[in-house]
């Protein structure tokens, strides 16, 4: 299943990017209104995506100094 909440607001028409593995596939999409405040969405949705930059800000690591050798990494 996948679930995406649009807000069509100055188009009639809409494109959707679906998964790769609905590619070759039938595809059933409804539309309806719903009754969601979509302003608590959007303030979650900012909430997850800076929780996800302050996550991946913490694993920086200092490559500045490492020299692949690849000799070493064919060695069996």
């Amino acid at each position: 299943m996948y679930r995406k909440v649009f807000v069509a607001e100055t188009a009639s028409q809409l494109t959707i990017n679906l998964p790769i593995e609905y590619l070759n596939k039938g595809v059933e999409v409804i539309a309806f209104e719903i009754d969601d405040n979509l302003d608590s969405a959007y303030v979650a949705k900012k909430k997850a995506a800076l929780n996800a930059i302050q996550f991946f800000n913490t694993l920086q690591i200092d490559m500045r100094s490492f020299k692949f050798d690849r000799d070493e990494a064919n060695e069996r």
